[in-house]
Protein backbone atom coordinates (compact mmCIF):
# COMPACT_ATOMS: atom_id res chain seq x y z
CA UNK A 1 0.00 0.00 0.00
CA UNK A 2 1.28 3.43 -0.91
CA UNK A 3 2.00 5.76 1.98
CA UNK A 4 0.07 9.02 2.26
CA UNK A 5 1.68 12.24 3.41
CA UNK A 6 0.63 15.39 5.19
CA UNK A 7 0.13 16.75 1.68
CA UNK A 8 -3.35 16.40 0.13
CA UNK A 9 -3.79 13.54 -2.37
CA UNK A 10 -5.27 15.02 -5.52
CA UNK A 11 -5.84 14.05 -9.14
CA UNK A 12 -4.51 16.69 -11.47
CA UNK A 13 -3.55 17.13 -15.10
CA UNK A 14 0.11 16.83 -15.97
CA UNK A 15 0.23 20.55 -16.77
CA UNK A 16 -0.65 21.33 -13.15
CA UNK A 17 2.28 19.40 -11.64
CA UNK A 18 5.34 21.45 -10.75
CA UNK A 19 8.21 18.98 -11.09
CA UNK A 20 11.81 18.94 -12.22
CA UNK A 21 13.73 15.85 -13.32
CA UNK A 22 10.66 13.66 -13.98
CA UNK A 23 11.03 9.90 -14.34
CA UNK A 24 8.30 7.43 -15.35
CA UNK A 25 8.37 3.77 -14.36
CA UNK A 26 5.73 1.82 -16.34
CA UNK A 27 4.50 -1.25 -14.45
CA UNK A 28 3.27 -3.74 -17.04
CA UNK A 29 1.66 -5.98 -14.43
CA UNK A 30 -0.84 -3.38 -13.23
CA UNK A 31 -0.74 -1.12 -16.34
CA UNK A 32 0.13 1.77 -14.03
CA UNK A 33 2.62 4.55 -14.64
CA UNK A 34 4.58 5.76 -11.61
CA UNK A 35 5.95 9.30 -11.85
CA UNK A 36 8.87 10.41 -9.67
CA UNK A 37 10.81 13.66 -9.71
CA UNK A 38 12.30 16.56 -7.83
CA UNK A 39 9.42 18.10 -5.90
CA UNK A 40 9.70 18.89 -2.18
CA UNK A 41 13.49 18.57 -2.19
CA UNK A 42 14.03 20.41 1.10
CA UNK A 43 10.65 19.69 2.64
CA UNK A 44 7.62 21.93 2.69
CA UNK A 45 6.13 23.56 5.75
CA UNK A 46 6.43 21.05 8.59
CA UNK A 47 6.92 18.13 6.15
CA UNK A 48 10.49 16.81 6.01
CA UNK A 49 12.15 16.19 2.62
CA UNK A 50 11.46 12.87 0.96
CA UNK A 51 10.67 11.32 -2.40
CA UNK A 52 7.10 11.19 -3.65
CA UNK A 53 5.28 9.36 -6.42
CA UNK A 54 2.22 10.02 -8.59
CA UNK A 55 0.21 7.34 -10.42
CA UNK A 56 -1.60 7.36 -13.76
CA UNK A 57 -3.08 5.04 -16.35
CA UNK A 58 -2.96 7.50 -19.25
CA UNK A 59 0.10 9.78 -18.71
CA UNK A 60 -2.14 12.85 -18.57
CA UNK A 61 -3.99 12.75 -15.24
CA UNK A 62 -1.94 11.93 -12.14
CA UNK A 63 -2.93 11.11 -8.57
CA UNK A 64 -0.65 11.92 -5.63
CA UNK A 65 1.67 12.75 -4.07
CA UNK A 66 2.17 9.49 -2.19
CA UNK A 67 5.26 9.07 -0.05
CA UNK A 68 7.75 6.72 -1.70
CA UNK A 69 10.71 7.34 0.63
CA UNK A 70 10.46 8.72 4.13
CA UNK A 71 14.08 9.03 5.35
CA UNK A 72 14.64 7.14 8.61
CA UNK A 73 16.25 8.79 11.62
CA UNK A 74 19.99 9.00 11.03
CA UNK A 75 19.79 8.80 7.23
CA UNK A 76 22.92 10.38 5.71
CA UNK A 77 21.08 12.66 3.24
CA UNK A 78 19.56 15.73 4.86
CA UNK A 79 18.52 17.99 1.95
CA UNK A 80 18.53 18.49 -1.83
CA UNK A 81 16.43 15.40 -2.54
CA UNK A 82 16.78 15.44 -6.32
CA UNK A 83 16.26 13.38 -9.47
CA UNK A 84 14.99 9.94 -8.33
CA UNK A 85 14.77 7.20 -10.94
CA UNK A 86 13.55 3.63 -10.47
CA UNK A 87 14.81 0.37 -12.00
CA UNK A 88 13.68 -3.23 -11.62
CA UNK A 89 16.59 -5.21 -10.14
CA UNK A 90 16.61 -8.89 -9.13
CA UNK A 91 12.89 -9.08 -8.37
CA UNK A 92 12.90 -5.80 -6.43
CA UNK A 93 13.16 -2.10 -7.27
CA UNK A 94 16.08 0.27 -6.85
CA UNK A 95 15.63 4.00 -6.59
CA UNK A 96 18.77 5.93 -7.49
CA UNK A 97 18.45 9.38 -5.99
CA UNK A 98 20.54 12.44 -5.17
CA UNK A 99 20.92 13.81 -1.64
CA UNK A 100 23.15 16.33 0.06
CA UNK A 101 24.78 15.29 3.32
CA UNK A 102 25.36 17.38 6.41
CA UNK A 103 28.31 19.68 7.06
CA UNK A 104 31.44 18.26 5.47
CA UNK A 105 29.55 15.57 3.50
CA UNK A 106 29.37 15.84 -0.28
CA UNK A 107 26.25 15.55 -2.40
CA UNK A 108 25.94 12.11 -3.98
CA UNK A 109 23.72 9.45 -5.48
CA UNK A 110 22.35 6.88 -3.04
CA UNK A 111 20.53 3.59 -3.71
CA UNK A 112 17.19 2.81 -2.06
CA UNK A 113 15.34 -0.50 -2.32
CA UNK A 114 11.65 -1.53 -2.28
CA UNK A 115 9.48 -4.54 -3.08
CA UNK A 116 6.99 -2.40 -5.04
CA UNK A 117 7.74 0.34 -7.60
CA UNK A 118 5.87 2.91 -5.48
CA UNK A 119 7.75 1.98 -2.31
CA UNK A 120 8.13 2.26 0.57
CA UNK A 121 11.86 2.50 -0.16
CA UNK A 122 14.58 1.82 2.39
CA UNK A 123 18.31 2.57 2.12
CA UNK A 124 20.25 -0.27 0.53
CA UNK A 125 23.22 1.18 2.45
CA UNK A 126 23.18 4.32 4.58
CA UNK A 127 25.70 6.25 2.51
CA UNK A 128 26.27 7.70 -0.91
CA UNK A 129 27.13 5.14 -3.58
CA UNK A 130 29.17 7.71 -5.51
CA UNK A 131 32.74 8.32 -4.26
CA UNK A 132 32.64 10.14 -0.95
CA UNK A 133 35.32 12.64 -2.00
CA UNK A 134 33.33 13.76 -5.06
CA UNK A 135 30.44 16.21 -5.33
CA UNK A 136 28.10 14.12 -7.47
CA UNK A 137 24.49 13.82 -8.60
CA UNK A 138 22.02 12.32 -11.11
CA UNK A 139 23.05 8.67 -10.98
CA UNK A 140 21.61 6.15 -13.42
CA UNK A 141 21.94 2.38 -13.67
CA UNK A 142 23.54 0.58 -16.62
CA UNK A 143 24.30 -3.10 -17.19
CA UNK A 144 26.78 -4.64 -19.64
CA UNK A 145 28.06 -8.21 -19.89
CA UNK A 146 26.45 -9.12 -16.58
CA UNK A 147 28.03 -6.26 -14.65
CA UNK A 148 26.13 -3.27 -13.28
CA UNK A 149 27.49 0.26 -13.32
CA UNK A 150 26.47 3.45 -11.59
CA UNK A 151 26.85 6.32 -14.06
CA UNK A 152 26.78 9.79 -12.52
CA UNK A 153 27.76 13.43 -12.86
CA UNK A 154 30.84 14.77 -11.10
CA UNK A 155 29.63 18.31 -10.52
CA UNK A 156 30.94 21.57 -11.90
CA UNK A 157 30.78 22.95 -8.36
CA UNK A 158 33.87 20.84 -7.63
CA UNK A 159 35.27 20.40 -11.16
CA UNK A 160 35.28 23.46 -13.43
CA UNK A 161 34.83 21.10 -16.37
CA UNK A 162 31.97 18.92 -15.14
CA UNK A 163 32.25 15.24 -16.02
CA UNK A 164 30.11 12.14 -16.45
CA UNK A 165 31.71 9.08 -14.89
CA UNK A 166 30.95 5.41 -14.32
CA UNK A 167 31.87 3.02 -11.55
CA UNK A 168 31.21 -0.73 -11.37
CA UNK A 169 28.87 -2.08 -8.69
CA UNK A 170 29.00 -5.27 -6.65
CA UNK A 171 25.75 -5.93 -4.74
CA UNK A 172 25.00 -2.23 -4.98
CA UNK A 173 28.37 -1.13 -3.60
CA UNK A 174 30.98 0.64 -5.74
CA UNK A 175 34.03 -1.39 -6.67
CA UNK A 176 37.18 -0.35 -8.48
CA UNK A 177 38.01 3.12 -9.78
CA UNK A 178 35.53 5.43 -11.53
CA UNK A 179 36.29 6.19 -15.18
CA UNK A 180 35.32 9.20 -17.27
CA UNK A 181 32.86 9.04 -20.16
CA UNK A 182 32.83 12.73 -21.08
CA UNK A 183 34.00 16.17 -19.98
CA UNK A 184 31.43 18.93 -20.47
CA UNK A 185 33.92 21.68 -21.31
CA UNK A 186 35.06 19.73 -24.38
CA UNK A 187 31.71 20.22 -26.15
CA UNK A 188 31.67 23.02 -28.77
CA UNK A 189 28.03 23.99 -28.22
CA UNK A 190 28.11 24.36 -24.44
CA UNK A 191 28.07 27.55 -22.38
CA UNK A 192 29.21 28.12 -18.84
CA UNK A 193 26.73 27.89 -16.02
CA UNK A 194 27.00 30.23 -13.06
CA UNK A 195 25.33 30.42 -9.69
CA UNK A 196 25.74 33.69 -7.80
CA UNK A 197 24.61 32.01 -4.58
CA UNK A 198 27.86 30.07 -4.44
CA UNK A 199 29.91 32.53 -6.54
CA UNK A 200 31.06 29.86 -8.97
CA UNK A 201 30.84 29.13 -12.65
CA UNK A 202 31.71 26.10 -14.75
CA UNK A 203 30.47 23.57 -17.28
CA UNK A 204 27.49 21.62 -16.04
CA UNK A 205 26.63 17.95 -16.61
CA UNK A 206 23.19 16.57 -15.74
CA UNK A 207 21.05 13.49 -16.19
CA UNK A 208 22.93 10.68 -17.97
CA UNK A 209 20.60 8.06 -19.45
CA UNK A 210 21.37 5.19 -21.86
CA UNK A 211 19.74 3.79 -24.96
CA UNK A 212 21.01 1.18 -27.42
CA UNK A 213 20.35 2.02 -31.07
CA UNK A 214 19.26 -0.52 -33.67
CA UNK A 215 22.77 -0.58 -35.17
CA UNK A 216 24.30 -1.40 -31.76
CA UNK A 217 25.61 2.07 -30.91
CA UNK A 218 25.31 2.90 -27.23
CA UNK A 219 23.76 6.37 -26.81
CA UNK A 220 24.15 8.47 -23.69
CA UNK A 221 21.62 11.29 -23.32
CA UNK A 222 22.64 14.15 -21.01
CA UNK A 223 21.82 17.79 -20.31
CA UNK A 224 23.59 21.13 -19.99
CA UNK A 225 23.19 24.71 -21.22
CA UNK A 226 23.61 25.68 -24.87
CA UNK A 227 25.28 28.69 -26.42
CA UNK A 228 22.64 30.08 -28.80
CA UNK A 229 25.28 31.91 -30.85
CA UNK A 230 26.62 28.50 -31.82
CA UNK A 231 23.51 26.32 -31.95
CA UNK A 232 20.97 28.84 -33.21
CA UNK A 233 18.39 27.07 -31.07
CA UNK A 234 16.15 28.22 -28.26
CA UNK A 235 19.02 28.20 -25.82
CA UNK A 236 18.85 27.42 -22.15
CA UNK A 237 18.66 23.85 -20.92
CA UNK A 238 19.16 21.22 -23.60
CA UNK A 239 19.59 17.51 -24.29
CA UNK A 240 22.69 16.22 -26.08
CA UNK A 241 23.75 12.74 -27.18
CA UNK A 242 27.19 11.20 -26.98
CA UNK A 243 27.70 7.75 -28.47
CA UNK A 244 29.94 4.73 -28.24
CA UNK A 245 30.12 3.11 -31.68
CA UNK A 246 31.78 0.08 -30.07
CA UNK A 247 28.53 -0.45 -28.18
CA UNK A 248 30.42 -0.55 -24.88
CA UNK A 249 30.39 1.79 -21.91
CA UNK A 250 34.17 1.88 -22.27
CA UNK A 251 33.83 3.74 -25.57
CA UNK A 252 35.42 5.47 -27.34
CA UNK A 253 32.77 8.16 -26.99
CA UNK A 254 32.00 10.88 -29.56
CA UNK A 255 29.45 13.69 -29.33
CA UNK A 256 26.68 13.98 -31.94
CA UNK A 257 27.04 17.23 -33.87
CA UNK A 258 23.36 18.17 -33.54
CA UNK A 259 21.69 18.66 -30.17
CA UNK A 260 18.84 16.23 -29.60
CA UNK A 261 16.54 18.80 -27.94
CA UNK A 262 17.25 22.53 -27.81
CA UNK A 263 13.96 23.91 -26.50
CA UNK A 264 14.71 25.06 -22.93
CA UNK A 265 13.90 21.56 -21.75
CA UNK A 266 16.06 18.78 -20.37
CA UNK A 267 17.00 16.19 -17.78
CA UNK A 268 15.53 13.40 -19.87
CA UNK A 269 14.90 9.69 -19.51
CA UNK A 270 13.21 7.15 -21.76
CA UNK A 271 10.36 4.67 -21.28
CA UNK A 272 7.84 2.73 -23.35
CA UNK A 273 4.15 3.36 -22.90
CA UNK A 274 1.71 0.46 -22.76
CA UNK A 275 1.14 0.62 -26.52
CA UNK A 276 4.87 0.09 -27.08
CA UNK A 277 5.73 3.65 -28.11
CA UNK A 278 9.13 4.86 -26.95
CA UNK A 279 8.75 8.13 -25.03
CA UNK A 280 11.12 10.87 -23.99
CA UNK A 281 10.39 12.14 -20.47
CA UNK A 282 11.70 15.60 -19.58
CA UNK A 283 10.78 18.78 -17.76
CA UNK A 284 9.81 21.81 -19.76
CA UNK A 285 10.39 24.71 -19.61
CA UNK A 286 13.53 24.88 -17.47
CA UNK A 287 12.99 28.58 -16.80
CA UNK A 288 11.33 30.55 -15.33
CA UNK A 289 11.57 28.39 -12.22
CA UNK A 290 8.19 27.32 -10.92
CA UNK A 291 6.85 26.60 -14.42
CA UNK A 292 8.57 23.23 -14.92
CA UNK A 293 6.15 20.47 -15.92
CA UNK A 294 6.61 16.78 -16.81
CA UNK A 295 6.62 16.62 -20.60
CA UNK A 296 6.51 13.56 -22.85
CA UNK A 297 7.56 13.31 -26.51
CA UNK A 298 6.93 10.21 -28.65
CA UNK A 299 10.12 9.07 -30.37
CA UNK A 300 10.88 7.35 -33.65
CA UNK A 301 13.69 4.82 -33.87
CA UNK A 302 16.19 5.26 -36.69
CA UNK A 303 19.05 2.99 -37.70
CA UNK A 304 21.56 4.82 -35.53
CA UNK A 305 19.44 6.49 -32.87
CA UNK A 306 16.18 8.30 -32.17
CA UNK A 307 14.28 11.33 -33.43
CA UNK A 308 11.44 13.38 -31.93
Amino acid sequence: MMQSTHLPIQTRHRNELHMRDPFVFPDETTKTYYLFGTTFSDGIGDVEPGFHVYTSTNLETWTGPYLAFDPPHGFWGVRHYWAPEVHAVDGAYWMLATCKGGIGVHRGTTILRADHPAGPYRPLYNEATTPHDEEALDGTLYEEDGRRYLVYCHEWTQLYHGEIKAIALDNGRPTGTPFRILRAGDQPWIRKFSDPRIQKEGYLTDAPFFYRAVNGDLLLFWSSYANTDITGGAGGYTVAVTRSTSGSIYGPWTEDETLFLDEDAGHCSLFRDFSGTLMLCTHSPDTPHGMERPTFFPLTETADGLSI
